[in-house]
């Protein structure tokens, strides 16, 4: 092995056929620091005969990597892992989000959409308080687990965004869009309390009543306590 390869132990090991999987899987080991930063990725030989697919196949794999900002090429000195501190993108793997992960991603969520509410608070228009009441209403009409449901509470964050005033507050959340789903889906999935839909419908509706009484601290805490909770139901069992 010479000096910045990855060692054989850290490779991959998992064959599948989709540059898309193949992706993914390198994506996790560079996360977790398996493939560590500065660290070359195995060649496309390499990994074309470990997966079982063509060079091809590879090259798009890794191609996807690259314009995802982890990698990069040299010529002459293979693909390298970024550091994370000099990375130019940020995405978030939807399909390998794992339990761990989505409980960080709540944590991320924290600070933006409590603040996000206290903005929505202080800014609403009359119209975008109703789309806040409205997809509210939605959720409290929906079957436990449904895709409306999920939809409806997606749709109330994207709305209290909308609500601040600074569109950068919506199109973030509506990048984070399909991992939001995933968290929504986890924290509601995971919960072993039977009175999961009510608990969270009474956290919505705070929430709500705090950003159409114009009240920016008690619309943060609000918010802070339905993400809190969210995560403790993931957390305790």
């Amino acid at each position: 092995m010479t000096k910045g390869e990855a060692p054989p132990a850290l490779q991959l090991a998992v064959k599948t056929p989709a540059a898309e999987e193949i992706a993914q899987h390198l994506v996790v080991l560079i996360r977790d620091g398996m493939i560590p930063a500065g660290t070359k990725l195995p060649t496309e030989h390499h990994l074309s005969r470990q997966f079982g697919v063509s060079r091809t196949v590879v090259r798009e794999a890794i191609s996807r990597l690259k314009a995802d900002g982890l990698v990069e090429s040299r010529q002459g000195s293979g693909v390298s892992v970024i550091p994370a501190s000099l990375r130019k993108s940020f995405k978030l793997q939807e399909a390998v989000l794992g339990h761990q992960q989505v409980i960080e991603l709540l944590e991320l969520r924290q600070p933006l959409e409590m603040a996000s509410a206290r903005l929505a608070a202080e800014r609403h228009t009359a119209q975008e308080l109703q789309e806040i009441i409205d997809a509210q209403q939605r959720m409290s009409v929906s079957l436990d687990w449904s895709d409306e449901g999920v939809q409806a509470d997606l749709d109330f964050h994207h709305a209290i965004a909308k609500a601040t005033g600074n569109p950068f507050y919506a199109d973030f959340m509506a990048f984070l869009g399909g991992a939001l789903r995933m968290t929504i889906l986890t924290a509601r999935s995971e919960s072993r309390n039977p009175n999961i839909k009510s608990i969270t419908l009474q956290e919505h509706l705070s929430i709500v009543q705090a950003i159409e009484a114009r009240n920016p601290d008690a619309a943060g805490r609000a918010m802070l306590l339905h993400l809190q909770g969210a995560t403790l139901r993931m957390t305790t069992h």
